[in-house]
């Protein structure tokens, strides 16, 4: 029996019409600028695209520069918001839909990543994926950019930030086939100027590779930004911030906002 993860989020989070989720879609991918760096990692927003979907633009637009005619593995990373437990799930279905379609979830490289560390803390138990956010807004945007791909959800709840790097380093290490995307909020509900403050250290932590700046950082998914960035250093990758902004830029008051970034991880050139 074919096992589908069905929207939990559409018509919320995102319009559950596929004409008008595309014309959104296309409309913040078009504004968003394209810089010269292939993506070996993301990090992007997971608010309403009302919100947050300008932000998260900036990280999908640079998919672009990917080979269009390649099949790439897409490392869905994010935090568990409405089921707590230790460890780290993954999202074990054969498809994940969307308004746009099903995408194809990469069961191979889950059933290889878990016979090879059995003394991990890991579930194949999909209901933290059921009604979770986190990774589901990241899709739409990854169905807009590329042709050919499949993902390999993954929810952590509370972890060392270690085993989820463990996850990164074992499924991407340095395959081009495969992209990281790290999905994050920052701070929420502080007034603006206080968020921005807050959030300030998280993009020092990003533009400088640096896991002292996250003490200061308060984010959903810090532990995925935890683990990308350690890996990046370690890597030798290169970080750049591409966006930051608060629902209080967009859709929100500024009395209360929440924080989003969108950043790039590439190897540099030479």
């Amino acid at each position: 029996m074919v096992k589908v993860r069905e929207p939990a989020v559409s018509n919320l989070f995102y319009p559950g019409n596929k004409e008008e989720l595309e014309y959104m879609l296309k409309y913040f991918l078009d504004k968003a600028p394209l810089f010269n760096a292939v993506p070996e990692a993301v990090i992007s927003p997971h608010a309403g695209y009302v919100y947050s979907g300008e932000t998260a633009a900036y990280s999908y637009k640079q998919f672009l520069n990917l080979d269009p005619d390649k099949h790439y593995k897409i490392l869905l990373v994010g935090p568990s918001h409405y089921v707590p437990f230790e460890g780290i799930s993954f999202g074990y279905y054969d498809y994940w839909e969307t308004p746009l379609g099903k995408v194809p979830v990469d069961k191979k490289e889950i059933e290889n990543f878990v016979v090879n560390n059995q003394d991990l803390p890991i579930t194949l138990n999909t209901i933290p994926h059921a009604k979770e956010h986190s990774l589901e807004v990241q899709v739409p945007f990854l169905q807009m950019v590329l042709k050919d791909f499949s993902i390999i959800p993954v929810v952590y709840g509370q972890i060392d930030f270690h085993i989820v790097e463990k996850v990164i380093e074992e499924i991407k290490g340095n395959r081009d086939d495969v992209v990281v995307v790290i999905s994050t909020d920052l701070s929420h509900y502080y007034p603006y100027n206080v968020a921005k403050q807050i959030d300030r250290n998280c993009l020092l932590a990003v533009e400088n590779l640096d896991l002292t700046y996250l003490d200061q950082c308060e984010a959903c998914g810090k532990i995925g930004m935890a683990a990308i960035i350690d890996y990046a250093k370690k890597a030798g990758w290169k970080s750049k911030i591409l966006d930051y902004r608060t629902s209080g830029d967009t859709a929100g008051d500024k009395d209360s906002v929440v924080g989003y970034l969108s950043s790039i991880f590439y190897k540099e050139v030479k």
